[in-house]
């Protein structure tokens, strides 16, 4: 389904179905994978889950968002990454929002699918960076992930190293602890 008018946050929680997720991106909802689509992408997204969980249970001053939840881009967007965390204080007085978070989240976590294009890819890419987000694109199929910092750069980290973010003191993650496809572990079984 695709608009190119501006939706209400009900127009847009209709225009799909359980199960579905999408994105309302450039005046189009957009529908993308699901965060469970198959055996690479699910453990990836289930230890971020887990990492995001337990660091914002510790760290109070952080909340831990799952991939149901829309963040309001300063283009009007609303993205709906895999994972994310914002510091609490950024929702003040009111509290969480009933529709859409109302500002970019602090950190948001993607999860390529094979279903990805370069293309919507690098927008998401473009979008976070224009609104300061800090990126972590996982890479199942590599077994790598990137974090993209607005103010450290870029860092790549590779299978067995346990992944940092310098604004998210004390958060660390190993996404990769199952041996890799045909491996010498698997392939002894």
């Amino acid at each position: 389904m695709a608009t190119k008018t501006a939706l209400t946050w009900e127009q847009f929680l209709a225009a799909g179905k359980e199960g579905q997720r999408w994105e309302y991106v450039d005046g189009e909802v957009k529908f993308m994978s699901s965060p469970h689509m198959g055996g690479k992408h699910y453990p990836a997204v289930m230890e971020i889950c887990r990492a995001a969980n337990a660091y914002a249970s510790g760290h109070p001053e952080w909340m831990s968002f799952h991939t149901d939840v829309a963040f309001t881009m300063a283009s009007e967007n609303w993205r709906c990454p895999d994972w994310a965390l914002v510091r609490r204080e950024r929702f003040g007085e009111g509290g969480l929002p009933e529709g859409p978070v109302p500002f970019p989240p602090d950190v948001a976590f993607e999860v390529i699918s094979p279903n990805d294009t370069w293309s919507d890819i690098q927008s998401k890419r473009r979008e976070y960076r224009k609104n300061g987000v800090v990126q972590v694109w996982v890479d199942p199929e590599d077994r790598t992930v990137e974090v993209i910092s607005p103010t450290h750069g870029t860092r790549t980290f590779t299978e067995g190293e346990t992944v940092v973010i310098e604004e998210v003191p004390g958060f660390a993650m190993n996404l990769f602890p199952l041996p890799a496809s045909g491996s010498k572990s698997e392939s002894m079984r």
